[in-house]
């Protein structure tokens, strides 16, 4: 949460308390860093000056000593950003409080209409078709600004990216919007000159900045992001069945007389009817001719055994084969028709000068359509030849494909047959038709393939990325034509080699030595993985050299850290060399120094040569008269070295560098005007994100967090849906309540909100607080108002909140005001406090208009969301922590019952596996342990890594699935498992750990029930931990014992 404006605080008070005189440089210094981050949070100029100048004015005050002027000036800054963040406001809740939630829902996270979005089946689809292929088959409701589908019951999945795992995975779609949208922007990838995607400025993306996946708006991308692009798309495809596409032509099945016979169809009915109800007409007396030869109409074809068929159309002269599935021979062949091909009226003919094709296509001729292809010399030009499959009946099938005759240029398209098939066949139809239109460079890992039809490269690059293949797309017009540039390179290129292939032999040879290029040469700006100060942080952290890395591990690695960011390769191999390794020669050292032990016995002249001068300038030590020692800066890194676990370290590192997509830099940002009529959006179940024209974008409740916040502290609570006019509101809602069990009561039939107020009145009496969701707005009209009047008059609610989302920034200050004079709201809720840098923006625009704000929503977790109380929200700005924040989360995460059986068993001694693993759930319901720990007054003072804090979750996460493997005897009685080891194998393999996890378990465990006894507690009156708590908590949290 403002993350960048903390780090700012944080640095000023730092600077203040650090310093013996407060000169002019130094107060100029502190005053440009605040006006920076205040700015960059999006908060009022006239605030900010106001600031600054109070800052000025304590600072330059002769009157007040120079030791109190440091005190004077960290609570100026203090009271200023309290008077900026503006009051809070508690909710009180009496024998029944009802809160009415009311506020304006975005204008429409969407894309344009001709973005290409990856289905999870393998399709890819337009936007625009998408919707349309629903439209047609379920019921549109219309919005004021457009139109939505429900499509919650037809299993649609959609490729989705969770940023918590950086995998991408499977995810329901829910709903498909059609809204009225003139205003883009089109974010340009720097991937080609031609990757880009046309989004609203609300849509979110995914970006990594300092080694953290965050999620921003597009108006908010800048030009010195790194946006998610999928590398790897996991799809299995299907084999795909072509009969009831073949039985749509007009074709004749060849049957025996015994099949005809068998044939239910004209067991039933006359030959007379049946003729008579045929789609494709025909005489009567040739149809019964037909019969008796056993040439009957294919769509009389109920049931086909074969996996082929022999079939012929109305005037051909030659019957042919047709394959009933899509094989990989039959893709491989509709790659060469592709690339090569032509389509006459009764013809399909490949024009190739490559003798493997000539020979493969013959083949595959034979061998799919029983055809015997002519293969004729091209008289115009050299070496090329012509092979011409002659058989109308083929043209037809061809049809099915979306191939007709003549066909080919800027519309051709990969069919969709193809897209939902397996990965063999898919793999087989990109070899063909990369044999045919690709070239392969010589020197270099580069291939090249170049279309008139931009859908087909667009599509290709999608597709390639089912093998792990990620492209360069760009544009370019030849004789005023526009063609578009497919580019595969570096290490993609090798991989394209390896996994797809070519069977042109001098295509072959050149792309077979791929490999070699790969040793010598680096992995491509596709494979870099920006990580700014994270690789000098961790390799401090565990106390390594640049040199040692670099000898050992990755060669120019220096070059990489100061470039903030290294090869998805390197980082792999420095990820297992600080594993291997463990603690690096800096430790060493610094361990030796301080054991006063004898450098030069121990270390070679190299070693203390190259780093005892660092060591130096970097004031880790003294070195006088010949004497070593640390100074207090080198105590705390040697302090901060041993407490690190190297393994939860790591984990964030190994997360980017297994991830399935790939960070590329924003090449140009620029708004846009809609071409079309209408922009279009996905709901998607869990991750919110979706895969359009190969870039990862996301869509995005705050009833159902208040919801929860109150019923975790002992409060009957219910839920009310009066939104009658926003689509699938009162289903999403009920899902919403079923995730947090919480009574929800809605009609989804029942149009008028006052209506379903009053059928429900009688059962809300039940409940101390009853919570009303009301209908949103894109603006604050006549209608809402008038809305949400009738509904105050007759529900008489306790508060009337608004709900407003941080990422507006000073524009809340309009939307506060607005509401308040129509409406008289009690106060705001602010959302979506975690991705957006005008956070403080909103909180200032509120304290402008005197709107009490009452919670401050911090992510899409149930639990996310905190009570605004200014003076712990300023305190842990400016690291001084916030216990009270933190004893709300615990409240919020821990529920009262299962709290109350918990105290009850320590009571009476009893504390189990069990009960550990039911606290272990609740510390993951927490949030990460590195916001956790901000909250902690005094933690940072500790030392600890933030690495170390952020990566507990998986620990957490091991812990929990080793409990779920034990044995009811071992859960209750640990100490058996430290008898009969054999156990802890059993466990481990069961739950998918190491035994040394286990152990680290059964230590915890240990330590916990210890730590339990003395009855120690945090001293949360005072709000800070002694020394000794806190060097307690972080051995708790994975540290060594080394000092």
């Amino acid at each position: 949460m403002l993350e960048k404006l903390g780090n700012a605080f944080k640095k000023t008070v730092d600077k203040v308390a650090n310093t013996l005189f407060l000169d002019k440089k130094l107060v100029e210094s502190i005053i440009k860093d605040l006006q920076r981050a205040l700015i960059e949070a999006d908060v009022n100029i006239s605030l900010v000056s106001q600031l600054t100048e109070k800052i000025k004015k304590i600072a330059y005050d002769e009157r007040i000593k120079n030791i109190e002027k440091k005190e004077h000036l960290v609570k100026a800054l203090y009271d200023e950003l309290l008077a900026i963040v503006g009051k809070s406001e508690e909710i009180k809740i009496k024998k029944q409080t009802r809160i009415m939630l009311l506020g304006l829902y975005g204008a429409g996270k969407c894309v344009h209409g001709e973005s290409k979005i990856q289905l999870g089946n393998g399709e890819i689809v337009s936007a625009e078709r998408l919707y349309a292929s629903y439209k047609n088959r379920l019921s549109e409701v219309e919005l004021k600004d457009g139109k939505i589908i429900d499509i919650s019951q037809e299993n649609l999945l959609l490729p989705s990216f969770n940023p918590e795992t950086c995998k991408i995975e499977n995810k329901k779609a829910t709903h498909l919007w059609k809204l009225n949208k003139k205003d883009l922007m089109e974010i340009k990838i720097d991937n080609g000159n031609d990757y880009s995607i046309k989004v609203t400025p609300e849509h979110p993306f995914f970006a990594l900045r300092d080694g953290k996946v965050i999620k921003i708006r597009a108006e908010e991308v800048t030009e010195n992001d790194y946006i998610s692009i999928p590398r790897e798309i996991q799809i299995s495809g299907k084999q795909v069945s072509l009969t009831e596409e073949v039985k749509k032509l007009n074709l004749f099945v060849y049957l025996s007389g015994e099949e005809i016979k068998n044939s239910q169809i004209f067991k039933t009915s006359l030959l007379k009817d049946i003729c008579k109800n045929l789609k494709f007409k025909h005489n009567y007396c040739c149809f019964t001719s037909n019969i008796k030869n056993g040439k009957v109409p294919i769509e009389l074809i109920n049931k086909i055994e074969s996996n082929f068929i022999k079939v012929k159309g109305y005037n051909d002269h030659k019957i042919i084969a047709v394959p009933l599935f899509l094989t990989s021979e039959f893709a491989e062949f509709l790659g060469y028709l592709m690339g090569d091909g032509h389509i006459g009226k009764n013809y399909a003919e490949i024009s190739t000068q490559d003798p493997e094709i000539i020979a493969r296509v013959c083949e595959l001729s034979k061998l799919l359509f029983n055809i015997n292809a002519t293969v004729n010399k091209d008289v115009r030009t050299e070496n090329l030849h012509r092979i011409c499959l002659a058989s109308n009946s083929l043209v037809k099938i061809l049809k099915i494909f979306d191939l007709d005759s003549g066909k080919k240029g800027k519309e051709l398209k990969i069919p969709k047959q193809i897209l939902l098939s397996s990965n063999e066949v898919i793999r087989k139809f990109i070899g063909a038709y990369f044999d045919c239109d690709s070239s392969a460079s010589k020197g270099k890992r580069y291939i090249e393939l170049t279309s008139e039809s931009q859908i087909l490269i667009q599509q290709m690059s999608m597709i390639l990325r089912r093998f792990g293949i990620l492209s360069i797309i760009s544009k370019k017009n030849i004789n005023e034509i526009p063609y578009w540039r497919m580019s595969i390179k570096a290490r993609y290129a090798e991989k394209y080699a390896d996994k797809i292939g070519y069977l042109v032999g001098y295509k072959k040879k050149i792309v077979e030595e791929y490999y070699k290029f790969g040793t010598i040469q680096g992995a491509g700006n596709q494979d870099m993985i920006p990580l700014g100060k994270v690789l000098k942080e961790v390799r401090s952290q565990l106390g390594f050299s640049i040199g040692e890395i670099q000898t050992n591990a990755v060669f120019s690695y220096g070059r990489y850290e100061e470039m903030g960011m290294i090869s998805r390769d390197h980082l792999k191999k420095l990820i297992e060399y600080y594993k291997n390794k463990r603690y690096g020669r800096f430790l060493q050292i610094m361990e030796s120094i301080n054991n006063n032990e004898e450098l030069n016995k121990k270390y070679s002249n190299a070693v203390l040569n190259g780093l005892m001068p660092f060591l130096k300038e970097t004031g880790i030590i003294n070195h006088r008269s010949n004497k070593i020692s640390l100074t207090e800066r080198g105590q705390n890194c040697l302090q901060s070295i041993s407490l690190a676990n190297i393994e939860n370290i790591l984990i964030p590192l190994k997360s980017l560098s297994d991830s399935d997509v790939c960070w590329l830099p924003v090449r140009e940002i620029k708004k846009i005007e809609n071409d079309e009529d209408y922009v279009y959006d996905l709901t998607i179940e869990d991750n919110h994100s979706f895969i359009a024209n190969g870039i990862v974008v996301h869509n995005t409740t705050t009833l159902s967090k208040l919801a929860n916040y109150y019923a975790k502290r002992g409060h009957k609570t219910c839920m009310v849906g009066l939104d009658v006019h926003r689509p699938a509101a009162p289903e999403q809602l009920e899902q919403l309540g079923k995730q947090i069990n919480i009574p929800v009561f809605i009609d989804k039939k029942e149009k008028s909100a006052l209506k379903i107020w009053e059928k429900f009145e009688e059962e809300l009496r039940d409940y101390d607080l009853v919570l009303i969701d009301t209908a949103g707005r894109h603006s604050l009209d006549k209608e809402l108002i008038d809305e949400i009047k009738e509904l105050n008059s007759k529900i008489k609610p306790g508060y009337l909140i608004l709900i407003m989302q941080a990422d507006i920034g000073q524009a809340a200050k309009k939307q506060a005001s607005e509401f308040q004079k129509a409406c008289k709201i009690s106060g705001v809720i602010i959302t979506r406090m975690d991705s957006t840098a005008k956070a403080g923006g909103a909180l200032s625009a509120c304290s402008e208009t005197k709107t009490p704000v009452f919670f401050l929503g911090t992510g899409e977790r149930a639990q996310d969301i905190e009570t605004f109380d200014p003076e712990a929200f300023i305190s842990r700005l400016l690291g001084m922590g916030d216990l009270k924040t933190l004893l709300d989360k615990v409240n919020s995460a821990i529920d009262e019952k299962q709290s109350k059986r918990l105290k009850e068993r320590l009571e009476e001694g009893k504390f189990t596996l069990k009960d550990l693993q039911e606290q272990l759930g609740a510390m993951q319901n927490l949030g990460p342990l590195n916001k956790i720990a901000e909250l902690i007054p005094g933690f940072s003072k500790a030392k600890i890594p933030e690495n170390l804090l952020s990566s507990q979750e998986d620990k957490l996460k091991k812990w929990k699935h080793a409990i779920n493997s034990m044995t009811p005897e071992e859960i209750e009685n640990p100490e058996i498992m430290e008898k009969e080891t054999s156990r802890l194998g059993r466990i481990a393999k069961g739950s998918g750990t190491n035994t040394s996890d286990i152990r680290a378990l059964i230590k915890q465990y240990k330590l916990l029930t210890e730590f339990m006894k003395t009855g120690e507690k945090l001293d949360v009156e005072s709000g800070q931990l002694s020394q000794k708590q806190m060097m307690k908590l972080a051995k708790k949290f994975g540290g060594r014992k080394r000092l």
